[in-house]
């Protein structure tokens, strides 16, 4: 922080939060969706013996319009966000098992109710904490509860023999996103570094599920989270001071 100067920081926080960088987000996303064709992606779903041409290009696309919108209300510190991720995530489950997650059964019902408990706690209050050992408890927490339900999903859940290559690949950024959603109810400015290594690991994850919505949504949340970073650090510096 102590690089930037004021007048530096100051127009980082005006981008952070205005409404210029949601538009920027969502043309991105669908520009970079739709000249690449991902919209007229379909999956064959089989229910009852029927198989059925599944829209996941167009699901996918509509979904990752949401969350980015929700990405974006969290980083402006707006609770609406959070119950958009809420709500957004059932949908994220469901494409994701559908690409071949079989621990998404297990995983999304934990994000669901961790989203949800995240928009109860801003709803109570909204003040920036520095890192405690609850922040650390809470990623430990995160990576444990992700190891033990993908490890579940796979070998109980699935017939096949467990990747352990895929395993791994699901299971570490499950682990950052459970650990950071914890986090993120209590406002810490440094969980802004959870999301993106968490970041990073999705859009590698995506690339290899050839799911290019997720992988442009994921690279526009980097930048965002580096910005996000900025911006709480700084509010929670000027909070410290009006407090002192």
């Amino acid at each position: 922080m102590s690089i930037l100067s004021k007048n530096k920081i100051e127009q980082i926080k005006a981008v952070t939060n205005s409404q210029y960088l949601d538009i920027i987000g969502l043309i991105v996303v669908l520009a970079g969706s739709f000249s690449l064709g991902y919209h007229t992606t379909e999956v064959p779903i089989t229910i009852y013996d029927s198989t059925y041409l599944f829209p996941l290009g167009s699901i996918s696309i509509l979904n990752v319009s949401f969350s980015l919108i929700g990405n974006r209300l969290v980083t402006k510190k707006n609770n609406l966000g959070n119950f958009i991720a809420t709500v957004n995530t059932f949908i994220s489950g469901f494409i994701d098992y559908l690409l071949g997650n079989v621990g998404a059964i297990l995983t999304y019902p934990v994000s669901f109710i961790s989203n949800y408990l995240v928009f109860r706690a801003w709803k109570k209050s909204q003040v920036l904490r520095s890192v405690d050992f609850i922040f650390y408890r809470n990623i430990i927490l995160g990576f444990l509860l992700s190891f033990i339900l993908n490890y579940i999903a796979f070998t109980f859940l699935s017939s096949k023999p467990i990747n352990w290559q895929l395993f791994f690949a699901i299971s570490i950024p499950a682990g950052i996103t459970f650990g950071g959603t914890f986090n993120t109810a209590r406002m810490y400015p440094d969980n802004w570094f959870m999301w993106q290594f968490y970041n990073i690991t999705k859009i590698v994850q995506n690339v290899l599920q050839m799911n290019w919505a997720n992988v442009f949504k994921y690279g526009f949340y980097f930048i965002n989270a580096v910005l996000g970073y900025i911006t709480w650090k700084d509010d929670k510096k000027i909070m410290d001071k009006n407090d002192y």
